[in-house]
C-alpha cells in the first residue's frame, strides 16, 4: 500500500477546499442531479455495487472480501478514514445505502454517487483480475448556510508555493505526474483568478462537494465564482497538501490528499482526472472535512 507522505503543514487550499475561499458563489443544483445527467448504466458495476451494500448490510465479511481492492479506504462523514483490514475487521454502516445509485464508467474504473439531501456518498470502483472491486468509499455531508458563510474566509493575496509549485509527494507513473501537473495547472488558474486557463483543465460533468458548503457546484458555478473574484480584485490562496496518495487506473487517475487551510481543522479531498483530448481533465472534487 503506497504510503502517506507527512510534511509540515504550508499555507495554501485546494481546488474542493477552495470553493470555500472563493465565496458561496451562485446558487447549485444538488450533486445527484448533476450527476444524472452524464450518468451511464454499467451492469456489471451496478450488481457490484449492490453486492457490496447488500454484503454489509448483512455482515457478510466473506463476500466483502471478495469486492474490495486491497488498497480499499472507507471516509466517512466525520472524516474518519479507515483502512480494508479495519473495515473487515468493524463494518461500519453505509449511508444511503437504499438510494438508487447512478452510475458512470471511465474505462477501467468507475464512480457511483448515492445522495439524498445533505447526505452525499461516492463510492469508486476499478476493474482487476477478479472483477468489479471497491477502491474507496467516501461521504460528505454539506453544511449549513450558517456554517458555508463562516467558512467562506478570503485570505490576502500571496505567492502559491504548496500546492502551485512544489508538493510534498512524488507520483510514481507517467498519468500521475501528468495528472497532477493538470492539478497545480488548475491550482494557479485559481490563484490568479485566469479563467482561461482553468476551463481546459476541468470536465464538463465536473463536480465539487465540499463539507464547508450546503451545495455542491458545477464548472458553470466555478468558472462564475472565479469570474467575480477577478472583478473584486480578490484573491484566494489555495492550502497546502499535507500527504496524498494515488491510483493509475489507466483512463483516470484519482488521488486522496490530506489537506488543510490556515486556522481550520484539515480535510480529506479526493480528486480523479481523466485524460481527453491530450491533457487530464478533473471530473470532480469531494472533500470532507476531519472533525
Amino acid at each position: 500500500m503506497r504510503r502517506f507522505a507527512r510534511v509540515v503543514l504550508a499555507l495554501g487550499i485546494v481546488c474542493g477546499g477552495m470553493v470555500a475561499a472563493l465565496g458561496s458563489g451562485p446558487a447549485a443544483a444538488a450533486d445527484v442531479d448533476r450527476f444524472a445527467v452524464t450518468h451511464t448504466d454499467d451492469q456489471g458495476v451496478l450488481q457490484a455495487d449492490q453486492a457490496l451494500l447488500q454484503a454489509m448490510g448483512k455482515g457478510d465479511k466473506a463476500a466483502l472480501d471478495g469486492l474490495l481492492d486491497p488498497e480499499f479506504t472507507w471516509i466517512d462523514s466525520e472524516g474518519k478514514s479507515q483502512t480494508r483490514a479495519e473495515v473487515l475487521q468493524n463494518l461500519p454502516r453505509p449511508a444511503n445505502s437504499d438510494v438508487a445509485a447512478l452510475e458512470r464508467t471511465y474505462g477501467q474504473s468507475a464512480v457511483v454517487r448515492a445522495n439524498r439531501g445533505k447526505v452525499q456518498v461516492m463510492r469508486i470502483w476499478a476493474r482487476r483480475a477478479r472483477g468489479w472491486q471497491a477502491v474507496l468509499y467516501q461521504e460528505v455531508t454539506l453544511s449549513g448556510p450558517a456554517q458555508a458563510s463562516a467558512a467562506a474566509g478570503r485570505p490576502g493575496a500571496s505567492d502559491c508555493e504548496n500546492p502551485c509549485t512544489t508538493i510534498p509527494f512524488q507520483p510514481d507513473t507517467k498519468s500521475e505526474k501528468e495528472a497532477i501537473a493538470s492539478w497545480q495547472g488548475v491550482m494557479v488558474a485559481m490563484a490568479n483568478n485566469d479563467v482561461e486557463a482553468y476551463v481546459p483543465l476541468i470536465a464538463d460533468e465536473f463536480t465539487a462537494t465540499d463539507t464547508h458548503h450546503d451545495v455542491a457546484f458545477n464548472k458553470a458555478d466555478r468558472i462564475a465564482q472565479i469570474q467575480k473574484q477577478k472583478q473584486s480584485g480578490e484573491r484566494s490562496m489555495p492550502p497546502a497538501m499535507l500527504s496524498a496518495r494515488m491510483f493509475d487506473f489507466g483512463e483516470t487517475v484519482m488521488m486522496i490528499a490530506r489537506e488543510q487551510r490556515p486556522n481550520v481543522k484539515p480535510y480529506l479531498n479526493t480528486r480523479m482526472w481523466v485524460k481527453r483530448d491530450g491533457r487530464w481533465q478533473m471530473l470532480f472534487s469531494f472533500n470532507t472535512r476531519i472533525q
